[in-house]
């Protein structure tokens, strides 16, 4: 369209006056031809009208665009003011996400601690009922006693298999009692264990996700670092899987790590101390007056300067 624009403007362009000539000069020109003419023209002029008025819109483009001064880092930088619209834009939707990640994050760890409690509620169910299971076994213990004589059973039978079925039901609580706290203590090992894992992936996924470097090399280094402090897994696996510990373990590490440069950067001798001068060598007044009284004698000697030497 604005290549039209360009090549229509001055070919064969009639104003009104000179139409209204060109109609006086011919007259013959029949009356059904005029208003044709008129027509064409005035759709002429209105063509150069709608081609000038969409020509002027590159003008309205080449104009410069209003500018912004920011400061950034100290600094002021100059952006368009499309730059900076699209700028705070991509600042809305970062902080939209940022908000969106956070509201995520606090649901997770809503969902982690929901996750603790229920964990420890079962784990607190668990040790009680093997309190229980335990107190059980103990009473049996006492309760099954020894097994009837063999002689009971020449002198009475039913009394001799009455005890012994007695003794033999006791035993067979006390087995299951004790069978009963076994699986109890396996069951919270293998929660225990559970939640050690569980605990140990979401340590490791946030460690690579917040600290620069983490790694297999250096969980290992850290966890060396940790021993030689006197620290093991064996003590308190639970405690090693936490986030916090290794934080500690990296920071801790690489202050070491800055005390031991900041020692080699130190004078292997020490410097001698300067002592200060003490009073004995400190120049007397009246020694110093002397002194240039005797320097004045003897670049000019006079009354005036001997008088001065033995004042």
């Amino acid at each position: 369209m604005f290549g039209d624009v360009e090549t229509q403007p001055g070919e064969g362009a009639l104003s009104l006056s000179d139409l209204a000539d060109q109609m006086d000069e011919s007259p013959e020109l029949e009356e059904e031809g005029a208003p044709d003419e008129l027509d064409s023209e005035e759709s002429g002029e209105s063509e150069e009208v709608e081609e000038s008025e969409e020509g002027a819109d590159p003008e309205e483009e080449q104009q410069e665009e209003a500018t912004v001064t920011l400061k950034h880092d100290g600094k002021e930088v100059s952006l368009k003011q499309s730059e900076v619209v699209e700028l705070a834009q991509k600042g809305f939707d970062y902080s939209q996400k940022t908000m969106a990640l956070a509201e995520d994050r606090k649901a997770v760890e809503q969902a982690h601690t929901a996750a603790a409690e229920v964990w420890q509620q079962n784990m607190t169910a668990l040790e009680q009922t093997e309190d229980r299971l335990q107190a059980f076994v103990q009473f049996m213990e006492t309760q099954v006693g020894n097994p009837p004589p063999i002689e009971w059973a020449s002198e009475n039978a039913g009394v001799y298999l009455a005890h012994k079925q007695q003794y033999e039901d006791r035993k067979g609580q006390l087995k299951e009692a004790v069978a009963a706290v076994e699986a109890v203590r396996q069951e919270a090992q293998r929660k225990r264990q559970a939640r050690i894992n569980e605990e140990a992936a979401a340590t490791d996924k946030a460690l690579r996700d917040t600290l620069p470097g983490w790694n297999d090399t250096m969980l290992k280094e850290l966890g060396d670092y940790i021993g030689s402090a006197g620290l093991s897994a064996q003590i308190s696996p639970e405690f090693f899987v936490q986030k916090g510990l290794w934080l500690l373990a990296h920071k801790a590490k690489a202050f070491d790590a800055l005390q031991a440069e900041k020692a080699k950067l130190k004078p292997k001798t020490e410097l001698k101390k300067v002592q200060k001068p003490s009073q004995s060598h400190t120049p007397n007044r009246a020694d110093a007056r002397h002194g240039e009284a005797l320097k004045r004698f003897k670049s000019k000697p006079s009354i005036n300067t001997l008088a001065d030497l033995m004042d």
